[in-house]
């Protein structure tokens, strides 16, 4: 979540300027246009259909999911029972066990105030066994209430990591990013039953605080650059094969690669590839697709761009 005053001078810094050229290996996949989608702060690709993605409003919002398609079409509502919409600030999206989840992540904090933040995990429901219904509605498999160990912190961006079994929390107004850790609590018992709407306290466990982000000067006029935003992380994900990552700010996107899974804060403590982004009006989303070859990024501003990345341009240089 951004100052909408920031916001309006923005937009009308935006439109006393000329638009940028495309970046290389950036196309436009589409435009979120809905209006029930007017702050769309986390983005993730369905693990059962790839032309399906997953989006949430900022706070203000009731606790509810949009499916959109690549175009940026709404598809469906679903409202998530039982929770509610403090400040969601992302969303991951992951196959554990076979089966896919989404994890929605309410840890925004933009005045660092909240004594407590929450995570909510559910099974990705499959459209295709709706019959073309438009609202739905499911429950949390588990919902997690979790603090910091040194106090409240404001994050947007969550990622899964399921081979190491870790949930990972990046936070953003840090003066260096701090990168924490959670357990990604197994959606089934130990004698094989889904769990159901439970309710687990934990605290995340600090890893460190990551390289600092690139700010690279600009080939258009940006006011996140004025004001020391340009660098702060506003969304993340993790790979299926938990490889790569990627970090987006609302100027960048950052690509971080690697042989084998493990030690997180390495990784991002070293550096990573930067990929060039059109002038976007606050860039708050980010997912891979399901192969990993691409991310897509979208914005909280209406009309909100759909951005597909070729990873391959960087994987090539």
């Amino acid at each position: 979540m951004f100052n909408r005053v920031t916001c309006v001078l923005y937009t009308l810094l935006a439109l006393s300027t000329s638009a940028c050229a495309m970046p290389t290996g950036v196309t436009q996949s589409g435009s979120i246009t809905a209006p029930l989608i007017d702050e769309a702060s986390g983005l993730a690709v369905s693990r059962l259909n790839d032309q399906i993605f997953w989006t949430h409003n900022d706070s203000g919002d009731s606790a509810r999911l949009f499916a959109i398609d690549n175009r940026g079409n709404q598809l469906v509502t679903l409202n998530i029972s039982g929770v509610r919409n403090t400040d969601w600030e992302d969303i991951a999206s992951f196959v554990y066990q076979g089966e896919p989840y989404l994890l929605i992540a309410d840890i925004g904090d933009n005045q660092a105030q909240r004594s407590q933040y929450q995570l909510h995990l559910i099974k990705e429901p499959d459209l295709s066994q709706f019959n073309g219904q438009k609202e739905l509605s499911v429950k949390p498999i588990w919902s997690m209430s979790f603090t910091y160990p040194d106090g409240a912190h404001d994050s947007e961006a969550v990622a899964v990591d399921v081979a190491g079994q870790k949930i990972l929390l990046l936070t953003k107004r840090d003066t260096v990013p701090i990168l924490y850790e959670l357990p990604l609590i197994s959606p089934v018992s130990e004698q094989g039953q889904v769990k159901s709407a439970l309710i687990i306290n934990k605290q995340a466990k600090r890893l460190g605080e990551i390289a600092p982000l690139p700010t690279a000067i600009l080939d258009y006029a940006s006011v996140y650059t004025w004001i020391g935003f340009a660098g702060k992380p506003t969304a993340m994900d993790i790979s299926a094969d938990g490889l790569s990552a990627v970090v987006l700010t609302y100027t960048h996107a950052f690509y971080y690669t690697q042989t084998q899974s493990g030690d997180w804060l390495a990784l991002f403590s070293s550096t990573p590839k930067q990929i060039n982004l059109p002038s976007i009006i606050q860039a708050e989303a980010i997912g891979f697709s399901q192969d990993g070859q691409s991310v897509y990024i979208t914005s909280e501003r209406l009309p909100a761009p759909l951005y597909k990345v070729d990873l391959n341009v960087y994987r090539a240089q």
